[in-house]
């Protein structure tokens, strides 16, 4: 027997306030890696291109400055409802300089002008036209003919508002793909799904990993082109005694990525410290690769990082003896594309560090150098000159908040 799976997405709980200093980047790659900066090579292996890239030094930096404060900070612990922000589920900043933030608490898209100034609210829950299921709206993304989506990952569709907030229409993919990833500017829609995978013996607990379905829609949400199956995030799956199975926190797990980049669809996961992009044809089109240190974990490790994660909860540290451990750690953390076509890659911490080390990668895929975010706070989008991104403090409240962002520096 098989079951199907919505792909699950656990968090460590935020840690208090974001303290964002001013941050100077020294001189990132120029391509060559002359000086101490990044080195990369670029070369051609049957019609892909092959980036590879030493791992920056520690202290370089590029000249780029993280401002000091925030410019803007929405949310608030009491008073208007429409600063009470609850389950954030996205952000991103309309071309014109207003911010929307996906609340899933309330099923609405908050819409606040440059300086933080609410000035509308789209969508509600419900089952009708522009409305929102449970836990949605989430991951805002761009759309083609200056529209935005919203998606609803339990009902299976995204919604597509124009930027006055008028609710064009629903899309839900077909083929059997569950989620939109992201359009592409030919019009077509990147789109993924999970594959079903068999119960374990009960009693026993695994570590598994499903593989996840890729494809290429139309507009309409008609499939264009099926791109195959990839490996995609692990599951510390516990088979409870009656077969059930039941997904639990894995601290150390290796995770898949997917999102567009420009042209491409990127289709990678953080086994390796490599990012893999595609043609909407299916064919390899660039590979980015960077050095970086492999490290197994240890049960001390686990322990420690299980502890963490359940500070009120002593007796969650009794299933840590069973857990199995992976090979190794992942490579890195996150990856985003900024709005001029950079990507950004969060290194993985490994225990005992304390630091939330970025490598800046121009559009090429060659390394730039390293920018560090001290603090508790969520990316949701990278511009030109600001940081979008989320955080809660000490006492949960959620907010929504935009730093400077000043790329002249070199």
């Amino acid at each position: 027997m098989t079951i199907r799976i919505a792909r699950t997405i656990w968090t460590l709980p935020a840690t208090p306030a974001l303290i964002l200093g001013s941050l100077c980047v020294a001189c990132g790659g120029d391509g060559g890696g002359g000086g101490g900066g990044p080195q990369s090579t670029v070369r051609d292996s049957a019609g892909v291109t092959i980036v590879e890239n030493r791992r920056p030094l520690p202290e370089s930096r590029l000249g780029w400055r993280v401002g000091l404060q925030a410019t803007v900070s929405i949310g608030t612990a009491e008073g208007d409802p429409a600063y009470e922000l609850f389950r954030v589920g996205g952000a991103m900043r309309l071309s014109d300089g207003r911010i929307v933030v996906a609340n899933a608490g309330t099923g609405e898209l908050r819409v606040y002008d440059a300086n933080g100034i609410h000035l509308a609210s789209w969508g509600g829950q419900g089952d009708g036209p522009g409305e929102f299921g449970a836990m949605a709206p989430s991951g805002l993304e761009p759309w083609p003919g200056d529209s935005l989506m919203a998606r609803d990952p339990f009902s299976g569709r995204i919604s597509i508002f124009s930027m006055d907030g008028t609710f064009g229409r629903a899309l839900r993919p077909e083929g059997g793909y569950q989620s939109v990833v992201g359009p592409l500017p030919d019009g077509s829609v990147f789109a993924a799904t999970l594959t079903t995978f068999e119960r374990g013996e009960p009693g026993t607990s695994e570590i598994i990993r499903p593989d996840v379905e890729y494809g290429i829609l139309e507009a309409d949400g008609s499939v264009q082109r099926d791109l195959g199956a990839y490996p995609g995030s692990e599951l510390y799956m516990v088979n409870t005694v009656d077969g059930s199975p039941f997904p639990r926190p894995y601290p150390f797990r290796r995770s898949s990525f997917e999102f567009t980049w420009g042209d491409l669809v990127v289709i990678t996961s953080n086994d390796r410290y490599e990012i893999r992009a595609y043609r909407p044809d299916g064919s390899l089109a660039r590979v980015v690769r960077r050095d970086h240190e492999v490290r197994a974990p240890t049960r001390g490790d686990l322990r420690d990082a299980v502890a963490r994660q359940n500070p009120d909860r002593p007796e969650a540290l009794d299933a840590v003896a069973d857990m199995p451990l992976v090979e190794a750690f992942p490579a890195f953390a996150e990856v985003r594309v900024d709005r001029l076509g950079h990507l950004w890659v969060r290194e993985y911490r490994l225990p005992g560090e304390e630091h939330r080390l970025w490598t800046v990668f121009d559009p090429e895929g060659r390394a730039l150098g390293l920018v560090e975010m001290p603090g508790s706070f969520s990316v949701e989008e990278i511009g030109e000159n600001y940081i979008l991104g989320s955080r809660d403090d000490e006492l949960d409240v959620e907010y929504v908040e935009s730093w400077p962002l000043d790329r002249s520096g070199s």
